[in-house]
């Protein structure tokens, strides 16, 4: 973490929110790193103050700005501070952006705002940062290519480690789909917001979340108490 675009990714992908980091001066500062942490190793920054080097590689923007000799306005200096380390990081992070990557912000930001509907966006949030860019990836995919059940299949399997997506020969458009994860509130809200988000109307999903389905001539799901009778 040696740089403030590493500490906001690492934020980020322990479901943090970027906006929630500050950025201050460090007091004292090293030479040789941007972020100033006691370890080098932390996985991300340690609470939401994030402390800066300013001269480590903006020393020509910020040398004559945040002049350590100068003690006037001092608020006023943390709070300018921080808008622009903001600024940068957000520069920094749009340098590596591929044309996919910005498609993948701005649908994410529409999911959250409500566009795609208000229950959505609050079935989006049940998601981890990571699931729903993987989520957006395999919906934009979607749009391209109009396979909306290896859509589906993907991001179910990628969501859900041991996940099995089953098509129903005897019964036109019925999924069956087997999630291996706990039967809670929040699985099955975040099951139905897959189903609305890659299916048609007219496909049927049967989600099973614990136990898997008997399926004859397969023994490893005929086990007695650990599967359902469908």
């Amino acid at each position: 973490m040696n740089h403030a675009w590493e500490a906001v990714l690492l934020a980020e992908h322990n479901n943090r929110d970027r906006d929630s980091l500050r950025f201050v001066e460090a007091d004292g500062a090293s030479p040789y790193i941007e972020v100033s942490v006691t370890d080098l190793n932390a996985g991300e920054p340690e609470g939401d103050r994030v402390e800066i080097n300013p001269l480590y590689r903006l020393g020509d923007v910020f040398g004559r700005l945040f002049d350590r000799n100068t003690d006037q306005m001092a608020q006023t200096r943390a709070l300018f501070f921080d808008v622009c380390m903001h600024y940068i990081v957000q520069l920094d992070l749009r340098e590596g952006l591929s044309r996919e990557d910005y498609h993948c912000s701005l649908l994410s930001d529409d999911i959250r705002s409500g566009r795609y509907g208000r229950s959505a966006g609050e079935r989006f949030a049940l998601f981890g940062r990571q699931e729903q860019k993987q989520i957006v990836r395999e919906y934009l995919h979607l749009l391209r290519t109009g396979n909306y059940q290896e859509a589906f299949r993907k991001a179910v399997t990628g969501l859900y480690t041991g996940a099995l997506v089953y098509e129903n020969n005897e019964t036109a458009h019925e999924l069956l789909v087997y999630l291996g994860t706990a039967d809670t509130d929040t699985q099955r809200e975040r099951a139905v917001f897959l189903r609305d988000m890659f299916l048609p109307v007219q496909e049927t999903v049967h989600f099973f979340y614990e136990n898997h389905f008997g399926i004859i001539g397969v023994d490893e799901t005929m086990v007695v108490d650990e599967m359902v009778i469908f």
